[in-house]
């Protein structure tokens, strides 16, 4: 077995042994019911904690979890009410801080890379077809779902991996790798450079070494396939003939190198693998770098976080309703309602834990009529004025919808304010906000209607991680160990925020932007 796949197997085994004694912890009943038919044991308590956590932040159907699981656990298997409870257990449970692999930004990589890595695991045991079976009758997955996700075997197994060096050396005459070493053992500058270059990169890659070691050799390749392009411009006619070859041929076989690393090679690694890889960038590295400064603050086990329901009032929907429990708004959220629900089209927004959240308090008749009709085919539409303004959205239902215009929703993260700046980063690298609906019952309070999870489209994610990258440089000076001490919790809590009458004045009266919008 290569460096580079006992490295790998054993980061892999680290996380599902850690991810495995969180599950035995958090709930002992889930746990003792993980199957010991399908390979590894911790694996596959990590996959299951992992998923049942990502199913959470996309809101999914608590008794398809509950049924899901007990598919997963076969002859184990009780009845699936039974297990609903237990899903309500542990999602409370993991809505507060824990490890920081099960942050928001982290839990879909994490759920899909690890079913990916065990499916490979697997493999290697039964076969790619019994693993197809497996997928299908007790992960639950369908045959597009499983081609979605790449669960397929690989066309060359991972053994293929080779450092730079040894690439030059397996497909060029020698003299290239010989001269290649030479360059970097006699300009120490160059070493320098190379290694400068290759440590920039968040510490969470760093911590990785397999992966390390993928970033480490992309470095040498990119700064070696660099001189060399450089010296053929520089030299011209005046290098001997049998230097210039050497040159091309290490300038070429480079840029292939760089081609195969980041396009057949990464598209091989489980996609937690590839959400580690892309940290190796300079401005990736500094989100991350904000990103664990926010955490470490806000999202410390500690620090505890607010209540959050897990069940809302659509949920109570098919009962009677001398049936349905009061599903009463937590006291946090009726005193951010309180607020926002003199503000029509305006909603909240914040981080839960590490949770993305945005309140909205729909008047009872049209407008909550048509926020239960809110992602009701799975289309959302989501505005903003340029790419400029990714942090202040319009968001509503489809223009097509005939509730369109009863429902039509904003929500703004103030550029000037870091923790909101941290809020929008934590937006852009989760993906998706969990967006509650509220409503004023008779007697004054209010109740939560429902919630649902709105995914963003990846151009907008990109386009708020600029945004808040850009806003968080300006205000730490690209510094972000200065953040811990600007965005220190201060006294009071969502409550006391008041509506910022700057930007409440700035509402013209517009609807959705024009040909500008991203959807």
């Amino acid at each position: 077995m290569s460096r580079f796949r006992t490295l790998r197997r054993a980061w892999f085994d680290e996380i599902a042994e850690e991810l495995a004694w969180l599950l035995e912890d958090l709930s002992p009943a889930v746990a003792s019911a993980v199957p010991k038919d399908l390979g590894p044991r911790n694996l596959v308590s990590a996959t299951v904690l992992a998923r049942v956590a990502q199913a959470d932040m996309e809101c999914q159907e608590i008794a398809f979890v509950a049924g899901d699981l007990v598919r997963l656990a076969g002859e184990q298997g009780v009845r699936a009410p039974e297990r609903v409870e237990e899903v309500e257990e542990l999602w409370t449970a993991l809505r507060e801080p824990t490890v920081p692999l099960l942050r928001s930004w982290w839990r879909e990589p994490l759920g899909e890379g690890l079913l990916a890595h065990w499916a490979e695991i697997r493999a290697e045991e039964v076969g790619w077809t019994r693993v197809h079976q497996d997928l299908r009758e007790r992960w639950v997955l369908d045959s597009d779902g499983i081609w979605r996700r790449g669960l397929m075997p690989a066309e060359a197994p991972d053994g293929d991996w080779r450092g730079f060096f040894d690439h030059l050396e397996a497909v060029t005459s020698g003299q290239e790798a010989a001269y290649a070493r030479m360059l970097v053992t006699r300009w120490p500058s160059l070493a320098a450079e190379i290694e400068a270059f290759a440590s920039e990169k968040a510490d969470e890659l760093a911590a990785v070494p397999h992966l390390d070691l993928v970033h480490r050799e992309r470095a040498l390749a990119d700064a070696l396939t660099a001189v060399a392009a450089e010296n053929l411009v520089q030299g011209g006619g005046e290098l001997p003939a049998d230097l210039r070859a050497v040159l091309r041929s290490i300038r070429d076989t480079g840029k292939s190198y760089l081609a195969w690393l980041d396009g057949e090679f990464t598209e091989r690694l489980t996609p937690l693998e590839r959400a580690y890889l892309a940290l190796g960038a300079a401005d990736a590295a500094r989100c991350e770098a904000y990103l664990r400064q926010y955490a470490e603050i806000w999202c410390a086990p500690e620090s505890g976080t607010l209540p959050t329901p897990v069940f809302t009032e659509e949920d109570y929907a098919p009962l009677k309703p001398a049936e349905r429990p009061r599903a009463v708004a937590p006291e946090w959220m009726a005193m951010v309602a309180k607020v926002y629900s003199e503000d029509a089209q305006f909603g909240w927004t914040g981080t839960v834990g590490s949770q993305p959240w945005w309140l909205y308090v729909a008047e009872s008749g049209i407008e909550s009529a048509a926020a239960m009709r809110f992602k009701h085919d799975g289309q959302v539409r989501i505005g903003h004025r340029t790419l400029d303004d990714p942090h202040d959205m319009l968001v509503g239902l489809p223009p097509d919808d005939p509730h369109a215009q009863n429902l039509i929703m904003r929500f703004r993260y103030d550029v000037e304010d870091l923790h909101e700046m941290c809020e929008l980063l934590v937006l852009a690298r989760a993906g998706r906000v969990r967006l509650g609906f509220l409503v004023r019952d008779t007697g004054g309070g209010f109740r939560v209607l429902r919630v649902v999870s709105v995914p963003m489209p990846p151009a907008l994610r990109e386009a708020m991680r600029g945004k808040a990258l850009r806003a968080l440089d300006a205000m730490t000076g690209v510094d972000p160990r200065k953040l811990a001490v600007l965005i220190a919790p201060e006294a009071g809590g969502p409550a006391a925020e008041d509506v910022d009458d700057a930007w409440r004045d700035a509402v013209d009266g517009g609807l959705f932007p024009r040909g500008d919008t991203l959807f």
